[in-house]
């Protein structure tokens, strides 16, 4: 799940001292530059390792150069290597992969005035953040997302990466909002509602009916808020947009001044928002109920509150919280922001191409200096290769040690072994389905379920998430019906997945089981679902492994934060690398890097990427059109506030109904859909080339 302040790596900005403190390189037997979020001279190491993955991407090419050093440009065996002197195909900067992170540092960096490529080896674009189309038997259009399902930040100006990419490229984003997410746990169906905390319906509401203790909640609750509130505006100081890597950050980040010189206090703080968020939680909060909910929060960056960097909390509980608060839908869905990236990137002069794949990223006289597609073609980088793929994807991309080694980077070898070491988080378990919304009452588009609080919330299907983008957005879909995204929280095995023949009946009966806990989940939601069922597909890791291109299927990097800086000092470091590499002008950007998981953290690290990229003027001035463009917003619109909160036109949707209102629990039996006799269903899995094994099947008893 994926949202601009709620997703896994949930990040709205975060302040300059992360970068001065960040400073953490990986174990080897040889020196080498620190890829932590510091200056790219960096070259200390720690002697403490990550915890290992068994799983490790093969390194490609077992050849090497004789001396690349020396301008030599054969291998051992003799044989040519990719250069990219071999080209009249030139660009200044050439970006692999489109996901949102990627499609943010394109197009900011086409605006800057850089001649920009991206390819992409999928027919679509977006990465994880898109959506497929299924057209039934009588022409209905039913457009499917596949990723991001939880969004906040978009419709007004806010510290969200993505809507300061938007702002910075002179676009908006229409969206609908909604104020609240239906949880369904052992406690039975509740309802967590955005906004202020006093309003009826609102946080404290809740605690008074879910709480042990209501009285002692509340107060603990208070407690935590009052102390994230300077921190939450200390990283607002300094949004990510103003991050850079290199020297140039000191002149960047001056902004954020004047709020540390009025607020000298904070500082002391400043190391809570690099740490493991539980050590500052734990000092509040002890009441059972709040720290589950602490914990579910937390859980969307891939860990409970014990674990996950304390500026991902420090922006969403008093974000959340707070009048104004809402969370959104891109209006058309999540293709919709893809397209407004892709087309910002044309606007400025940039270009992509798709089903592009990337073979090799050139490695030649100590840089890297252009990419090598699938079937030969070759393109040349002036100034930079940006990866927009995972770090186990990216590493085999790369020469391998010995060639590394004989161009004079023995430190980069030793990196690449090291990042492709980091562990991944789970895969994803995906169900899609399409149904007759004939007699259903009103719906929240978010719901959460945890099965079983006392098993961790990374368990294997002990947390399903569920998006209904037609309760807000009727058009991607034909008209009376509803599509539902049910899918496993980035917690799915690879392990149970791999080896198996996705040809093979076995494969599709084994999809049928691993899927049959998301049916039992939106059954508990809408009780008579399967007799409203008109279409439904499957998807595995092995899909998300194959279409996405990603290591395993995964989610993300499983990196925990609450390490020490270079393993010992008192000072926490940031769990991930930075956007720079040890091999020049090759820069990285996704989730594999700072700020982490997350539709706003992978639009951050584009956004870093492309300004480290960029002359200091040039990304001063982009600052100056996020803040003026922020400006003319609340000129433009100096009643949005109060539109909100008198339930005018900005105020978000909230559902109708018995409470907890957002599901079909409360329907009577007799009330319950009924198919009639003969209504099919299509019933498909989706392969290589899309649907396959398209079948019509009765509609269930």
């Amino acid at each position: 799940m994926s949202c601009p302040a709620v997703t896994r790596g949930v990040m709205g900005s975060v302040s300059v001292p992360r970068v001065s403190t960040a400073s953490r390189a990986r174990t080897s037997s040889s020196g080498g530059a620190s890829t932590r979020f510091t200056g790219s001279g960096s070259t200390a190491r720690s002697g403490v390792t990550r915890r290992r993955t068994s799983v490790k991407p093969s390194r490609p090419r077992s050849v090497s150069v004789n001396s690349s050093v020396d301008g030599s440009n054969t291998t051992t065996t003799g044989e040519p290597r990719s250069s990219a002197e071999d080209t009249e195909e030139e660009y200044d900067v050439i970006v692999v992969g489109s996901g949102i992170g990627g499609l943010s540092a394109a197009s900011l960096l086409s605006k800057y005035g850089y001649k920009v490529k991206v390819f992409e080896s999928h027919y679509l674009a977006g990465g994880c953040c898109h959506m497929f189309d299924h057209r039934d038997k009588d022409g209905g259009l039913w457009q499917f997302e596949v990723g991001p399902s939880i969004w906040e930040g978009l419709d007004r100006p806010t510290g969200n990466p993505l809507r300061m990419v938007f702002d910075a490229l002179g676009e908006t984003m229409p969206v609908e909002t909604y104020d609240g997410i239906s949880m369904w746990t052992e406690e039975g169906h509740w309802r967590f509602q955005v906004g202020d905390d006093e309003a009826p319906g609102g946080f404290c509401d809740l605690l008074r009916e879910k709480s042990s203790d209501p009285e002692l909640a509340i107060k603990e609750w208070k407690a935590l808020k009052n102390r994230l509130e300077p921190l939450y505006d200390a990283l607002d100081a300094c949004p990510l947009t103003a991050l850079r890597q290199d020297a140039g950050l000191l002149v960047s980040t001056v902004i954020a001044i004047p709020f540390y010189l009025t607020h000298p206090k904070v500082m002391l703080d400043i190391p809570y928002i690099l740490d493991s968020f539980h050590k500052l939680s734990n000092q509040y909060v002890t009441e059972p109920f709040l720290k589950q909910w602490i914990d579910m929060l937390a859980f969307f960056s891939g860990f409970p509150a014990e674990g996950t960097m304390g500026a991902t909390m420090i922006y969403s509980i008093p974000g959340f919280h707070r009048p104004g608060a809402s969370l959104c839908a891109p209006v058309g869905g999540t293709q919709a922001v893809v397209d407004k990236l892709v087309g910002s990137l044309e606007k400025f002069g940039g270009s992509l191409e798709l089903k592009k794949h990337v073979e090799e990223i050139i490695v030649e006289n100590g840089e890297a200096t252009g990419v090598r597609l699938k079937g030969g073609r070759i393109a040349r980088a002036t100034k930079a290769v940006v990866s927009n793929a995972t770090v186990w994807d990216t590493i085999p991309l790369l020469p391998n040690r010995e060639e590394l080694t004989n161009q004079g980077l023995p430190q980069a070898a030793d990196w690449a072994d090291d990042m492709a070491e980091i562990p991944a988080l789970g895969s994803i378990m995906h169900l899609f389905i399409g149904i007759d919304a004939t007699g259903l009452p009103d719906l929240d588009p978010s719901h959460l379920a945890v099965l079983d609080w006392s098993r961790p919330l990374g368990d294997p299907q002990n947390v399903v998430t569920i998006f209904i983008p037609t309760v807000l957005d009727p058009a991607v879909a034909p008209e009376g019906k509803h599509i539902i995204h049910v899918y496993t929280a980035g917690s799915e095995p690879f392990d149970l997945w791999e080896g198996k023949d996705r040809k093979s009946k076995e494969y599709e009966e084994y999809k049928r089981e691993r899927a049959q806990i998301l049916w039992d989940t939106i059954e508990r939601i809408i009780p008579d679902v399967k007799q409203r069922v008109e279409v439904e597909i499957y998807a595995s890791p092995l899909t998300h492994q194959r279409f996405l291109r990603r290591h395993r299927g995964t989610y993300g990097p499983a990196l925990k934060a609450g390490g020490r800086l270079f393993g010992a000092l008192p000072l926490p470091e940031v769990p991930q690398p930075g956007v720079l590499s040890p091999i020049p002008k090759l820069v990285r950007c996704g989730d594999s890097v700072f700020p982490g998981v997350g539709v706003p953290a992978v639009a951050a690290s584009g956004a870093i990427a492309a300004s480290t990229l960029a002359p200091l003027p040039k990304h001063l001035g982009l600052m100056w059109d996020v803040a003026q463009a922020q400006a003319d917003f609340w000129k433009k619109n100096p009643k949005w506030m109060s539109d909100y909160m008198d339930n005018g036109p900005n105020a978000p949707f909230h559902p109708r109904g018995q409470h907890p209102a957002g599901g079909a629990e409360h329907m009577k039996p007799e009330e319950y859909y009924q198919a009639v006799k003969s209504k099919m269903k299509t019933s498909a899995f989706i392969g290589k080339g899309g649907l396959r094994d398209v079948e019509e099947e009765p509609v269930s008893r």
